[in-house]
């Protein structure tokens, strides 16, 4: 028993943090100057045409991710309220958890699917660029 206790704190320990984290992660600020944005295009040397076209794609996927972004937010505020209420995993924590990490789960897809409708108007050495450019994001939170 007192194993079980320590592993269902451990979970809410877990998720709190991860809420935390995803939360600092989602609302960083940009940086002055230049943004994430503008560089790369800046660095993947764009033709006018190239930027019409990714214009484009980059207006779905926001239209898109808009209202994932803003459950998933939501899903965050919720799985909160329940830790600070509940005194235990409940079945209610667990499905927030499971409602956040789906969420979570959304959000990487689609961007994903974003990096890669955005390739498909690069040329092969931009293309490299791009894909080099999110491999190195998507290590960096290891």
């Amino acid at each position: 028993m007192k194993n079980l206790l320590f592993f269902f704190a451990l979970v809410i320990w877990v998720a709190a943090i991860s809420a935390v984290a995803t939360r600092h992660l989602i609302d960083r600020p940009q940086p002055r100057g230049i943004s994430l944005h503008d560089w790369l295009h800046r660095q993947l040397d764009l033709t006018d045409e190239q930027r019409v076209a990714l214009e484009r794609i980059e207006a779905d996927y926001a239209a898109e991710e808009k209202p994932i972004r803003e459950a998933f937010a939501a899903a965050n505020r919720e799985l909160a309220a329940l830790i600070g209420t509940e005194a235990a995993y409940t079945p209610d924590v667990a499905s927030a958890v499971e409602k956040v990490h789906h969420l979570m789960g959304d959000l990487q897809k689609l961007s994903i699917e974003h990096l890669f409708a955005m390739t498909s108007v690069l040329d092969p050495r931009q293309r490299e660029k791009l894909i080099h450019f999110a491999e190195m994001a998507l290590t960096e939170f290891h």
